[in-house]
């Protein structure tokens, strides 16, 4: 009897609970809205978006879920499929939103993808002038692209120097980079010893092979010098410096290049993290 009495009552809890859940509509749009809101607050960005998405599949002219959505798809870094499920999702159909607009180009740069420059466009075309040089300055940074890029700046000085100060600081500094010429370096370590590594900021290389390069050139005369071209010691010894300075010489020009591929490695960084730091 008391087995009766208990499955009776799990029998009755469980269709209390069932008409509370459908009473209720517990996966409706509003619900997932604000589920995908947490999700987004606690960092959870890929799962918030499949969130949005199916919010999406529901009322597909939602222009603020889309909107989560894309930015979703920015903070988690989701760019693989971002694009593809948002031409699935029509979202060209939305640009005439300025805040979706901007968020699309925000991801386009972010994903550094151009694939569908017609969209690109069509997103920039909805925003204000000085917003649609910020957008188009920063393809040009994220593509890496100088001599676009120093092109652009110094047609729209004005414009941008004015409202995008910081940005337009890291352009200048990237314009206004000096190249280190590998013919150069390696001319000036072919002459002194190290002095071409000196020239790429390379101190510590440039002191190891001037001192490689002169302390074998001196023990080789040394050795030629006390028993002429019969010296074991001269043969070494001339051949160990020789092979220094001659990658002493490759070295200095190689160095060169790596100067300025750190640099502007490190100068493109800072200028994409001020665009980071607008969006």
């Amino acid at each position: 009897m008391i087995r009766l009495d208990r499955s009776f009552l799990l029998l009755l809890l469980l269709v209390v609970f069932c008409n509370s859940v459908k009473s209720q509509n517990l996966f409706n749009a509003e619900n997932s809205r604000k589920f995908a809101g947490y999700l987004f607050r606690t960092q959870q960005y890929n799962l918030a978006a499949h969130e949005y998405e199916r919010i999406l599949s529901i009322n597909p002219n939602d222009t603020v879920t889309f909107t989560d959505l894309i930015e979703a798809y920015r903070l988690g870094n989701s760019c693989q499929l971002s694009f593809k499920n948002m031409e699935i999702l029509n979202v060209s159909s939305f640009f005439k939103n300025e805040t979706l607009a901007a968020e699309y180009l925000k991801l386009t740069l972010s994903c550094n993808n151009y694939d569908q420059a017609n969209y690109f466009s069509e997103a920039l075309s909805e925003l204000d002038l000085p917003e649609q040089k910020f957008y188009q300055l920063g393809r040009f940074v994220f593509e890496e692209k100088t001599d676009s890029l120093i092109r652009f700046a110094n047609r729209n000085h004005e414009l941008l120097s004015d409202k995008y100060s910081l940005v337009f600081s890291n352009v200048k500094d990237i314009a206004n980079f000096k190249r280190k010429k590998p013919g150069l370096a390696a001319v000036m370590s072919a002459i002194i010893p190290g002095s071409g590594k000196a020239y790429t900021g390379y101190w510590g290389d440039a002191i190891m092979s001037l001192v490689f390069v002169s302390t074998n050139a001196w023990l080789s005369y040394k050795g030629f010098n006390k028993k002429g071209i019969n010296s074991a010691n001269g043969w070494i010894f001339g051949s160990i410096s020789m092979g220094f300075y001659l990658g002493n010489i490759w070295g200095s020009g190689r160095a060169a290049k790596t100067y300025n591929r750190t640099e502007y490695e490190s100068l493109y960084n800072d200028a994409k993290n001020t665009f980071y730091n607008h969006f």
